[in-house]
């Protein structure tokens, strides 16, 4: 005769606590995320960097930036000691992208803004910005070149594009897993403020700027000065707020020690002339 069985209580409860399968389900989610933000990363990177550099500036033009270096160098008249000053920029950055064979159509545009952050960096359309708090803490010419043939370097190999590229995609993937209805694709991404380079372009841009240096001088001395001066405001600002240029940069040691590298594996002069600040440059200080 059939009799109906009594089902043992707890069939249908694992014996896994609740946390343990939150934690796993919790790091499973966590990986996805990783790999499919850094994937489409990737090619977002790739194909951003296949963009002309034209349609670059259109999106550029959208965004204001400050301290613009005005074409009109206003030839009859005595210029200002801060006039003087964006005109020389815009000159040596102008010597740099020319001795680094810059496409005729990647035309780089210096701005200088009168504040107290220690920054400089390179953005969409060829814009570079410097900040009076980082220029016045340089010591001559050459490290000014070393820094404006980073800032440029990234400019020739298409770096803020490809960075913009990599953060919309990664915001999108991000948003579509976890389904977020906010979208940082455009508004949020900081166009012309917060584009992040990874350590490799970085690198790729010190060691550039470091072929300019010797092309334009002969020697690479006064590259390094660059760093170390980088170094010293680590230390100083080590109790505080670090300033904006180290949110991405490699370590200054290591540039230290990739520059010695490089010199050696070049067999390239690092000592030589250096050229001085000219008088006018003193509007920094």
């Amino acid at each position: 005769m059939y009799s109906n069985p009594k089902i043992p209580e707890g069939i249908n409860t694992s014996k896994e606590h609740p946390l343990k399968e939150f934690s796993s389900l919790l790091i499973g989610a966590l990986i996805l995320i990783a790999v499919v933000t850094f994937v489409l990363g990737f090619f977002g990177s790739y194909l951003a960097g296949k963009i002309p550099f034209s349609a670059e500036v259109k999106i550029a033009s959208l965004y204001d930036a400050p301290g613009a270096v005005s074409d009109k160098t206003n030839n009859g008249d005595t210029l200002d000691k801060e006039t003087r000053l964006k005109i020389y920029l815009q000159n040596l950055a102008d010597k740099i992208a020319k001795t680094q064979n810059l496409p005729e159509d990647m035309k780089i545009i210096v701005h200088y803004v009168d504040g107290d952050t220690v920054n400089a960096f390179a953005t969409l359309g060829g814009h570079l910005i410097l900040y009076r708090g980082l220029l016045k803490k340089l010591p001559n010419e050459n490290a000014l070149a070393m820094l404006l043939g980073h800032e440029i370097a990234h400019v020739k190999y298409r770096h803020p594009i490809k960075s913009m590229g990599r953060g919309i995609a990664a915001g999108i993937a991000i948003a579509a897993i976890t389904g977020s209805t906010h979208s940082s694709a455009l508004g949020d991404t900081g166009l012309l403020t917060t584009l992040h380079y990874s350590r490799k372009m970085e690198q790729q841009s010190d060691e550039e700027a470091m072929e300019t240096l010797h092309a334009l001088y002969g020697h690479i001395n006064g590259g390094a000065q660059l760093f170390k001066e980088f170094q010293k405001m680590r230390i100083e600002e080590d109790s505080g707020e670090s300033p904006a240029l180290f949110s991405s940069h490699p370590l200054d040691q290591q540039r230290i020690d990739n520059f010695e590298r490089m010199a050696a594996l070049k067999q390239w002069k690092t000592n030589g002339k250096l050229t001085p600040l000219p008088d006018f440059f003193s509007v920094t200080h």
